[in-house]
């Protein structure tokens, strides 16, 4: 079994504290964008997967694949997918790249959805929500089956 803390569009914001507790004790780290900048000791994660997001400069790829417990993983921030518009050019994308879990960000809205035997979290933004509820993923991982659930950071 092993844990993944996933979060997204801190921006030019602090990381909170929360984060960094929980990322501790995680097995895993996603960051999915939008505030690589700012992410301090968190880059010393030892698991740390890391994407560039459309507002950041840093030298993170725009999409990372691994692969966790049997569980091929897409990683990206979501904008190079129109993902504000829809899910259909992500899913493409992850199917062609063999995945069955795909974490993304750009919305600032956290969901967690199942379709077409894919399961697609984002975790919502731990600056500036949509919800105007700060947000990350806890997800786990074991033999090959995914559970995640939304968690409020406040």
């Amino acid at each position: 079994m092993k844990t993944l803390v996933v979060f997204s569009d801190s921006h030019y914001d602090t990381i909170p504290e929360k984060i960094k507790s929980v990322a501790n004790e995680a097995d895993y780290l996603f960051f999915l964008g939008d505030g690589g900048a700012r992410l301090g000791d968190l880059l010393f994660h030892k698991n740390l997967v890391a994407v560039k997001g459309n507002c950041d400069d840093t030298p993170f790829p725009r999409e990372q694949v691994v692969e966790i417990e049997g569980v091929k993983i897409l990683a990206t921030h979501g904008d190079l997918y129109g993902v504000k518009r829809g899910l259909l050019p992500l899913s493409y994308r992850a199917k062609e790249l063999g995945c069955s879990l795909v974490l993304y960000g750009h919305t600032h809205y956290a969901e967690i959805i199942e379709d077409d035997g894919l399961t697609f979290v984002n975790p919502g933004a731990i600056h500036s929500p949509v919800t105007g509820t700060p947000s990350y993923a806890y997800v786990v991982i074991s033999k090959g089956n995914v559970t995640a659930k939304i968690v409020d950071i406040y």
